[in-house]
């Protein structure tokens, strides 16, 4: 989908981030939402500020949804931007009482459990009402919804992390209202993850930096890292800030070889193992 470049005040730029969301929990159920889901993600822009002063940009969020996996979480020491997982989304529509404590209940501690192994704290649950199946139920929760009970098991203080998803294949005024307050915070979520993820990337790769003169350093291993940077501003469409990226590259490895014909540091361009 493409989406014409909104008019904007001066100060303030447009551009595009493409992040990964892992979506686990009923498949068949997000299969239903994906087209609608895909489509209404990308059309209201996000304010995103950085830190330092920076304008603030205008982005429009567009996302690859995948099937929550394992084996696809990034492993430990892999600080990849292009591949990171921004945001993890588990769906249920359960509204049965006992089909929550015999299956759904384990499956969200399971999926919570392989989360916290991997240091992923960023993360929704959504929970799609559909009034015509809860017609059909005699096991509704008397006092207190699912939702309430997903938010009392799992949320902890983070109740805004479960949100609830009224009838979304609907054409109602309830059914766009939940999609606006869902939509709203799904793009404030993938923004925080971004900008946090982000950050830290240039935290790591500043203290990578700051090692060059101990030895076993290795300025090919470095490289791939900030041309990674280089890459992540270019999908953004900030070409002067990666840009700034491969002359301080170019800066540092002229420097590099300046120091290697003094003898001050034996050079390192072996090829970083796969």
């Amino acid at each position: 989908l493409t989406f014409p470049e909104p008019h904007l005040p001066p100060g303030i730029s447009y551009l595009k981030v493409q992040k990964i969301l892992f979506c686990a929990g009923d498949q068949n159920l997000f299969t239903s939402i994906y087209p609608t889901l895909s489509q209404q993600l990308p059309r209201e822009p996000m304010e995103w500020r950085r830190s330092y002063g920076r304008a603030p940009k205008m982005i429009h969020l567009e996302s690859n949804f995948v099937q929550f996996k394992e084996e696809l979480l990034p492993k430990e020491g892999n600080k990849a931007l292009l591949t990171f997982p921004f945001l993890h989304i588990y769906w249920t529509e359960c509204c049965d009482t006992e089909v929550y404590k015999a299956t759904v209940k384990d499956d969200l501690t399971k999926w919570q459990n392989v989360l916290k192994a991997h240091s992923s704290v960023d993360w929704l649950i959504v929970v799609v009402e559909n009034d015509a199946k809860k017609k059909n139920k005699t096991n509704i929760l008397p006092r207190t919804s699912i939702v309430d009970k997903i938010r009392n098991d799992f949320c902890n203080k983070q109740s805004d992390r479960c949100v609830v998803l009224s009838d979304p294949l609907k054409d109602s005024s309830r059914t766009q209202e939940s999609w606006n307050a869902f939509l709203t915070k799904l793009r404030t979520l993938l923004l925080m993850s971004f900008t946090k993820n982000l950050g830290k990337f240039e935290d790591d790769m500043r203290t990578l930096r700051e090692k060059r003169t101990e030895p076993g350093w290795s300025f090919c291993e470095y490289f791939m890292v900030q041309e990674e940077l280089a890459f992540v501003f270019e999908m953004l469409q900030q070409f002067e800030d990666a840009l700034v990226q491969y002359d301080e590259l170019d800066a540092l490895f002229s420097q590099y070889v300046v120091n290697f014909g003094a003898g001050a540091v034996k050079c390192h361009f072996h090829t970083p193992a796969a």
